[in-house]
């Protein structure tokens, strides 16, 4: 299996260097092309490597050298540390407009993206909790990880929604390069376009790459889930 992925991705590589080779004057586009091309060999390259590396068997495996290092929940509260109490009411605040941004950003993404026929983001793939499941962890820590996970994870679920959403209304790159950008962004129409955008901009309303995607990785996930534990719970104590 390694020794597959590395040929597949030596392979990717020596292509873009063929090309660069060919042409000194390369363009920018043409290198976020590869550039995306190579990322995509590398996230099926780690994909695969989940075959053969099983963390939740491992963390079963470690659990008590692990919970050796676990803290008692009084030694998180004391001793006390006033900027930390004087702060809890606007962290901990915050998720009440959290709550409501959630249920606001739910409603449209369940009825426009039906309405649209633009496929639905799986929760499942952003709201990530397996933290809690780590031994060394005491009530208290794990409780604070659980909520932090929410909120990014929830930036992040509303970052694909808002993405996917933008692919549909207005598919044009920026006049400047941007950094991290959405998983859409790099399909978008370049900029001074004009000639090919409305076309490119129908062709960007057929989301089928995204189902295709997702059914290739619906079919990682089952096989993976033949072996790895994934509602396991390691951390009650003998």
């Amino acid at each position: 299996m390694a020794n597959k992925i590395k040929e597949d991705l030596g392979r990717r590589l020596k292509e873009i260097q063929k090309n660069l080779e060919a042409s000194k004057d390369v363009q920018i586009k043409k290198l976020e092309d590869w550039s995306e091309e190579v990322k995509k060999s590398f996230d099926a390259a780690i994909s695969s490597l989940d075959f053969k590396v099983n963390i939740f068997q491992e963390l079963k495996a470690q659990a008590n050298n692990l919970r050796a290092w676990k803290l008692s929940s009084l030694k998180t509260f004391f001793p006390l540390n006033f900027k930390y109490i004087i702060s809890m009411p606007f962290i901990y605040g915050m998720i009440i407009p959290g709550l409501f941004f959630h249920l606001c950003l739910e409603i449209y993404h369940q009825v426009c993206f039906r309405i649209y026929g633009i496929p639905r983001v799986k929760p499942g793939d952003y709201f990530i909790y397996n933290r809690r499941l780590l031994p060394y962890l005491n009530w208290i820590e794990k409780l604070n990880c659980i909520y932090c996970s929410y909120f990014n994870n929830l930036l992040q679920y509303a970052v694909e929604i808002s993405g996917r959403t933008e692919r549909y209304w207005c598919p044009i790159k920026y006049a400047t390069r941007v950094e991290k950008t959405h998983s859409q962004y790099n399909k978008f129409v370049d900029y001074l376009d004009a000639k090919n955008f409305r076309e490119k901009w129908e062709g960007l309303r057929d989301f089928s790459d995204i189902e295709k995607a997702e059914a290739q990785i619906a079919a990682r996930k089952k096989e993976l889930s033949k072996d790895e534990c994934l509602n396991c719970d390691f951390t009650n104590k003998k």
